[in-house]
C-alpha cells in the first residue's frame, strides 16, 4: 500500500452522499492491515500540530498522521466538522464531551488500541492522550480542509471557549498534560 492509494480512497469517500460512514468503511476495510497503513505514512513524522500532520487535504477531506508522545494530553477541542481515526499504535484516550447551553459536559471516555476505529460528530469536541509509554499514532480523516474550518478550543483549566490558536492551543496542552486527568465537568 502506498499513501496516494489511501489518498484515493478517501477522496472518494469525501465526495460520497455519506462521508463520515463511507470514511468509516474505509477505516474499516483498513483495521485488517495497520501495519501496510503505518508503512505507507512513515514518511510522515505526525507531530508539530495540524499543518506538519496532514498528508492530504481537499475542500472536502483532509487526512493526518498524527503522534500523540507519552503523557501528552490535547485540551478539549473541536474539528469543525466530523473526525474519524483509525488507530495505528500506542494506547489513546479520548474524553469525549457534548455542549449544553454553552458550556462542555462530559459525555464519556474512550480507549482506543491498535486497530480501534473512534468516529466523531461535528458537534463532538475531545481531549485526546496518551497513555502508556509508546506513542499513540492514528489515521485522522476529516470532513473538510481543517485547516480552514473555523475551530474551536477550551483552557482545560476554566473551560472558556476560545477560537482556535494554534501558539495559544500548545499552551493549553502544556496545562493540559501536566493535570492529573482531562477536565470533568
Amino acid at each position: 500500500m502506498k499513501a496516494h492509494e489511501l489518498v484515493a480512497r478517501f477522496a472518494k469517500a469525501g465526495e460520497s452522499a455519506n462521508p463520515m460512514q463511507t470514511a468509516r468503511d474505509e477505516l474499516e476495510a483498513l483495521r485488517g492491515d495497520v501495519a501496510a497503513v503505518e508503512a505507507a505514512l512513515s514518511y510522515v513524522s505526525g507531530v508539530g500540530g495540524n499543518a506538519r500532520q496532514v498528508f492530504y487535504r481537499s475542500p472536502t477531506i483532509t487526512l493526518l498522521k498524527v503522534c500523540f508522545p507519552a503523557g501528552r494530553r490535547t485540551p478539549p477541542h473541536d474539528h469543525g466538522t466530523w473526525a474519524t481515526i483509525l488507530l495505528l499504535s500506542g494506547e489513546e484516550k479520548n474524553t469525549l464531551y457534548r455542549e449544553e447551553n454553552g458550556a462542555l459536559r462530559k459525555a464519556s471516555d474512550v480507549t482506543l488500541t491498535r486497530g480501534a476505529i473512534l468516529p466523531m460528530l461535528g458537534s463532538t469536541a475531545h481531549v485526546a492522550e496518551c497513555i502508556g509509554n509508546t506513542p499513540a499514532i492514528g489515521l485522522h480523516v476529516y470532513g473538510g480542509d481543517i485547516l480552514e474550518l473555523p475551530r474551536r478550543m477550551w483552557n482545560p483549566q476554566t473551560l472558556e471557549a476560545h477560537p482556535l490558536d494554534w501558539t495559544l492551543y500548545e499552551k493549553f496542552a502544556q496545562a493540559a498534560s501536566q493535570a492529573a486527568s482531562a477536565p470533568a465537568p
